[in-house]
């Protein structure tokens, strides 16, 4: 099954080349603000990530030879925080493809959390397109932020979490998301 949409799925560079094109159509100012934040966002991490040896070293030990799936849109933060460091740190070991949630709805409902198609997901596939395990939609101390946020509802305050959640992101480098990962493959 998951063969079928790893053939469909794009590489990172379509994937951006994609979103830009989202932006010139996108009637909604909200969502085209959207994009063009996670397009600086790649891009700030495209220019900035540095592959931590150790990291490197620990991946070489797992010997893992498949295949690496993401289900994002362009819109999403935890996607334009995690994407551009998992091709990074993937895309001279293993091959890695985009695909597009909302286009793919039925793939998403395989990989829901909590009942909720939060992306990035990330789906680890063996060469024989079985699926090995998936990471996503965000790291565990990127999950305790929103948590802690949301303690009490009433008083939520999205921007607030947002703030919180990007900050996290900057500081940390993608050190908990390579971390995380290699820990279920």
């Amino acid at each position: 099954m998951i063969g079928k949409y790893w053939d469909k799925a794009h590489t990172f560079e379509v994937y951006i080349d994609t979103i830009q094109k989202k932006i010139a159509s996108e009637p909604n100012e909200e969502i085209k603000n959207k994009y063009l934040l996670s397009l600086s966002r790649s891009k700030n991490i495209i220019d900035n990530y540095i592959l931590s040896d150790i990291q490197v070293k620990e991946f070489q030990k797992k010997g893992f030879k498949g295949k690496v799936l993401i289900i994002a849109e362009g819109w999403c933060g935890d996607c334009s925080q995690s994407i551009p460091i998992i091709n990074i740190f993937f895309h001279d070991k293993n091959p890695v493809k985009i695909l597009f949630r909302d286009e793919n709805p039925d793939l998403m409902q395989n990989f829901l959390t909590d009942g909720n198609e939060a992306i990035p997901i990330v789906i680890f596939i063996s060469e024989e397109n079985d699926v090995i395990s998936h990471w996503g939609p965000r790291t565990k101390a990127g999950t305790e932020i929103l948590l802690n946020h949301k303690k009490e509802i009433e008083k939520f305050n999205k921007e607030a979490f947002l703030t919180d959640l990007h900050n996290y992101y900057n500081s940390n480098r993608g050190n908990d998301i390579i971390n995380e990962i290699l820990a279920i493959i």
